[in-house]
């Protein structure tokens, strides 16, 4: 029995370090039950074929996707699913480039997907998802499914603490978007923030290793005297946020990673991602339409929003997040805690049940590959 963890960060492409953050706060949710969990960590397209087919094992899947060709396209996971004893996908994600009503529940799932999920759902029970909106695409389509929450939003040591004051002069990062149509917005933004804030320490942060676009908005950043931090790679890199106080901009997982700590954040909705999770009542607040729903079609008075909103926040000392805390500690405390127990209880059982049968002789241990079509390898994320 082998303890399989999925993640979605692409350490050899984007390197974005928002799927680090995923992979590493489930890490700590499991191991904070179970503090023995030590699984082997595949990116999401391996195939695991190369596992041995003496015993079942267990998949992990924090940020499993539920987009069309789900499987074998974006997961490889085995041949034969068979040879999957507990299955976990956790804050099941949505990808569209729109961040409208109509990328949930007017793109068709094909057929594939559907009887796929189905199937899942059907043995493993149902699909948790990081945002209302993903939820009901899948009950639309049959597919049995609850709310979790994004797994990078809950850390253990941080529930139930006091919101992390705003000082009166407050540091603030600006997070970069993915899309080009919004350039002129980001640039816009950046005036907007180093005016209201001229005193204030001011950063830009890339999540992603840069392409031409986050270059340029990089420089345009540094002329406006803001301080660049690339983040790109393992979540550690996120720790440059500790000392910031304020955060606005459109990565998702940088609003979330300063939503775990305690301080506030202003999203600006450039996709389906961000989109959902505006669109979830306890995560709604402090979200900000950057577009009017398509793909390059930037509105043009949502920075206008975004620092008025802010203003307010500030004139009432930030006081309204509390309510979004709240939802984050209610949300672990009703469904987190319980799940990672569940996730805990059945791996240690998994694991008794192969010392078992190792002990009276009527199985191996199971140790590597045994010509099943690929070579287990393995690596850790801590």
């Amino acid at each position: 029995m082998t303890d399989i963890l999925l993640t979605t960060y692409p350490e050899h492409k984007s390197q974005n370090v928002g799927d680090a953050l995923i992979t590493a706060s489930t890490l700590a949710l499991v191991r904070n039950k179970w503090p023995d969990f030590d699984p082997i960590l595949f990116f999401r397209e391996k195939s695991l074929n190369g596992f041995t087919k003496k015993v079942r094992h267990n998949v992990i899947a924090p940020g499993f996707a539920v987009t069309n060709k789900t499987y074998p396209g974006l997961y490889s996971l085995f041949d034969d699913l068979d040879r999957i004893d507990g299955f976990f996908p956790l804050g099941c994600a949505y990808q569209h480039v729109d961040a409208s009503p109509a990328a949930f529940f007017d793109v068709a799932m094909d057929a594939a997907t559907r009887n796929f999920l189905g199937r899942m759902a059907e043995r493993h029970g149902p699909f948790p998802c990081r945002d209302e909106m993903i939820v009901q695409r899948l009950q639309r389509n049959g597919i049995p499914a609850i709310y979790s929450g994004d797994m990078a939003l809950f850390d253990a040591d941080r529930i139930g603490r006091d919101p992390v004051p705003v000082p009166e002069v407050p540091s603030i990062v600006v997070s970069l978007q993915h899309g080009v149509s919004y350039l002129e917005q980001s640039v816009e933004l950046l005036k907007s923030v180093r005016k209201r804030f001229p005193d204030s320490p001011r950063y830009v942060s890339l999540h992603s290793v840069g392409g031409p676009l986050l270059s340029i908005l990089e420089a345009r950043a540094k002329q406006l005297g803001f301080h660049s931090l690339r983040l790109a790679g393992p979540a550690e890199n996120l720790g440059a946020y500790a000392e910031i106080d304020l955060h606005i901009g459109y990565r998702l997982h940088g609003h979330i990673h300063f939503l775990r700590n305690r301080k506030p954040s202003i999203l600006l909705v450039e996709d389906a991602r961000s989109f959902g999770f505006s669109r979830t009542p306890g995560t709604a607040f402090g979200c900000i339409q950057a577009s009017h729903g398509r793909l390059g079609d930037p509105d043009d008075e949502a920075v206008t929003r975004a620092m008025a909103f802010l203003q307010g926040q500030i004139e009432r000392g930030f006081a309204d997040y509390e309510k979004v805390f709240g939802f984050i500690d209610d949300t672990y405390r009703q469904v987190i805690d319980s799940a990672m127990e569940r996730i805990a209880e059945h791996l240690q059982r998994s694991r008794e049940t192969i010392r078992q049968a190792a002990g009276d002789g009527s199985a191996a241990v199971p140790t590597g590959d045994d010509g099943g079509g690929g070579e287990a390898t393995p690596s850790k994320m801590d």
